[in-house]
């Protein structure tokens, strides 16, 4: 977590119901979670886009919910919709095509490919030559070349007639301190100093000018390579290109001591640090986004707090139980039986080899020349687990299991893990790497999700102002939770949105959509319409939460909250009846190539619940 700590003033505002002014001054937080993150993330956005403000003597009469947004945070796959669509935004192109845009991109596997032949190609990494040669740096020249054209983060503050952007934080985890890194731009003049605004955290930030050099691709891909998948990208040599050096890079980085011993100090002066996803310390970028809120209540900024702040998030608390795996027969070959049979195959080996040199039998020879190195190499390796188990470092420190064990602990350890046999070890090994992937990946990432939650809706800061914007709340999943929190809503969905909301809740973290197989053709299409009337649904039921309080607003904002209402029970009868109605009339709309629309009559049943 970031420990950086806003001034605390007294009379700061709190922001209850009577200081809303609904819908005015927007900010959305967009989750991790690869292309179903993205996809759900531009239904979301495209919904907005649509529903627009009606009332004559509204103020803002005409304008959409879209054009009313501030600010967007996100974290790994949201950053793929929030950086196109802050680039898009300043650029002053229309929202059909960054829509297209996005869909195109997510569309297949066509990133995936790029990718691989950039790693596989070494004349496309010339152009990088201080980039390392991996994955990640193989998906950030992708996203150059295909997304956003060579745009570095400058281009975002480019001021176009209808820009309502003021503000965007791609999140990223660095590993000094262990802590949410933001990657954050103003794209708006702010005349105020807001002290407490930096590309980075408390103890580790990045001169903004320079950091305006860096490329959007690179961001993205610091934002978004999540662990296991991806390899960490690397300060300063990662993120160079033409226009900016590893030199100018190190000299703008700033990484306050949080210790000062000689292994820290070190490591600062090679100013060399590594970024992975944004999601580790923050899923759902919403961290971020209550920092911006707070620097806009307490700080001295032009930019006003928000009028409401939606979660829009493709991950949930849910976690699949852990399954122990099967117990084998407690019989078997052991470690130890296993060595004997190597040493007695090499013996083997080597007496064919010279049986046949002394019988002149050619066969007999090249058969024990072939197999007297397959028992060597092993027993190589078996020195070579030995050496790491008991390695000590350069500096004298002990690494390996002496880290944790000492010396005759770990002889005892082996004497009596190389007499357990082999399927049990087998099964010892799999419950461990089972249990520490859900731990990491479930438990872990889910626990600060929850913390994060707790602190958004239980704060009066947030109170009247945060709504969650889940991709599973309309699921069959949900249903138990629906239908008692506190009590069923007054906006039950129909079956066919329960069906799309449970594909797209069941699609899996990728970075691809695989058009060939059946169950996963029409994923794109579900998550996007998903993101669309879940929206629909959630606005719904914020609106019925301000109208609680009508003494709050003046007749103006009543009529605007009311209108508003009017609109959205519309267009969510109308996804009732057709969840896919704002995703065909959008592909139609835009004239997306080859575009095909759907029905609910093409989207097989979900085999988990059928």
């Amino acid at each position: 977590m970031d420990n950086t700590a806003l001034p605390a003033q007294p009379d700061a505002l709190s922001l209850q119901v009577i200081c809303i002014k609904p819908f005015e001054n927007i900010a959305l937080a967009f989750s991790g979670g690869g292309f179903r993150a993205a996809s759900f993330a531009l239904g979301v956005l495209s919904y907005l886009n649509n529903a627009k403000i009606d009332s004559a003597d509204d103020p803002l009469s005409g304008a959409s919910l879209l054009q009313q947004v501030t600010y967007m945070s996100s974290a790994s796959g949201g950053t793929i919709a929030t950086a196109l669509y802050a680039l898009y935004d300043a650029e002053g192109k229309t929202f059909g095509q960054f829509y297209v845009k996005l869909y195109e991109t997510l569309l297949g596997e066509q990133i995936l490919k790029n990718a691989l032949e950039i790693l596989s190609d070494k004349r496309r990494w010339r152009n990088r030559p201080d980039k390392s040669r991996n994955v990640i740096n193989a998906f950030a020249m992708a996203y150059d070349e295909y997304i956003f054209e060579g745009n570095p983060l400058k281009a975002l503050g480019k001021s176009s007639p209808n820009k309502h952007l003021q503000e965007v934080c791609f999140n990223t985890t660095e590993f000094y301190t262990g802590q949410s890194f933001r990657q954050e731009r103003k794209l708006a003049y702010d005349a105020m100093p807001d002290k407490y605004f930096r590309f980075g955290n408390e103890a580790i930030f990045l001169e903004p000018s320079v950091a305006d050099e860096l490329k959007l691709s690179d961001l993205l891909a610091a934002s978004s390579c999540f662990p296991a998948g991806f390899e960490p990208i690397i300060f300063p040599n990662d993120f160079t290109h033409h226009g900016l050096t590893e030199q100018a890079l190190k000299k703008a980085l700033t990484m306050r001591p949080q210790t000062g011993d000689k292994q820290e100090t070190k490591f600062i002066d090679q100013k060399r640090v590594g970024f992975m996803d944004g999601g580790i310390t923050d899923n759902q970028g919403l961290q971020s986004m209550m920092y911006a809120d707070k620097r806009r209540i307490k700080c001295e900024t032009n930019f006003k707090p928000f009028n409401l702040m939606l979660v829009n998030d493709v991950g949930s608390h849910y976690i699949k139980p852990y399954v122990m795996p099967a117990a084998p027969n407690k019989g078997g070959l052991s470690l130890s039986g296993l060595n004997l049979i190597v040493i007695a195959c090499f013996i083997a080996a080597i007496a064919m080899t010279v049986a046949g040199v002394w019988i002149h039998c050619t066969p007999l020879t090249i058969i024990g020349s072939v197999l007297v190195p397959l028992p060597l190499l092993f027993m190589i390796g078996v020195l070579w687990i030995r050496k790491k188990i008991f390695n000590v470092t350069e500096s004298g420190t002990p690494s390996g299991l002496l880290k944790s064990f000492t010396e005759r602990i770990v002889l005892l350890l082996l004497k009596y893990l190389t007499k357990t046999p082999l399927p049990v070890l087998k099964q010892m090994l799999l419950a461990r790497v089972d249990s520490v992937l859900l731990m990491n990946l479930s438990v872990f990432l889910k626990r600060i999700r929850q913390l994060l939650y707790n602190a958004f809706y239980n704060s009066p800061e947030w109170k009247n102002r945060g709504k969650g914007n889940h991709i599973y709340d309309l699921s069959f999943s949900n249903d138990i939770n629906r239908n008692r929190n506190p009590e069923p809503g007054p906006y039950p969905p129909s079956r066919d949105m329960q069906i799309v909301a449970q594909v797209a809740f069941n699609m899996g973290t990728t970075l691809w959509f695989d058009k060939t197989d059946s169950l996963q053709q029409h994923d794109q299409a579900c998550i996007i319409a998903c993101g669309q009337f879940t929206t629909c649904y959630n606005l719904l039921e914020y609106i019925a939460k301000l109208l609680k309080n009508p003494a709050a607003y003046d007749a103006a904002y009543q009529n605007r909250l009311l209108k508003l209402q009017e609109q959205l029970i519309i267009d969510y009868t109308h996804f009732k009846a057709d969840p896919f109605f704002l995703y065909n009339d959008s592909g139609k709309e835009y004239k997306i190539e080859n575009f095909k629309p759907l029905s609910i009559k093409d989207i097989p049943f979900p085999t988990n619940w059928e």
